[in-house]
């Protein structure tokens, strides 16, 4: 523990002589233009090698992972649908149960 405050003096120096040279690199206009084109190289051999991956798996006859994404959003929009119909059901028969004389009431299961 004895090495921490000499640690933290050098790094301390390192950190003012450094820091604000760093400052006027990342500040300037060359450095924005080389992050863009980092990020625009990066987002393209990412877009690359999912193209290529998915060529690979449909090649194997295996599900990719744009495949899987498409199925749960397909099964989000049927479970949706299922749930509206179900309460349009339970909606129609709440009105043909009060809709009948009292005597002649549907007797519903328990459960």
């Amino acid at each position: 523990m004895s090495d921490q405050p000499e640690l933290r003096e050098v790094y301390d120096r390192v950190a003012a002589e450094l820091g604000p040279r760093l400052s006027d690199v990342t500040a300037s206009d060359r450095f924005a233009v080389a992050v863009e084109v980092v990020d625009a190289l990066r987002n393209r051999a990412a877009a690359e090698l999912q193209r290529s991956s998915r060529r690979f798996l449909h090649a194997c006859n295996l599900p990719a992972g744009t495949d899987i994404t498409l199925l749960r959003e397909e099964i989000g929009a049927l479970d949706r649908t299922v749930r509206t119909l179900a309460r349009q059901v339970e909606d129609l028969q709440r009105q043909l149960d009060e809709s009948r004389p009292a005597g002649r009431q549907r007797r519903r299961a328990a459960g």
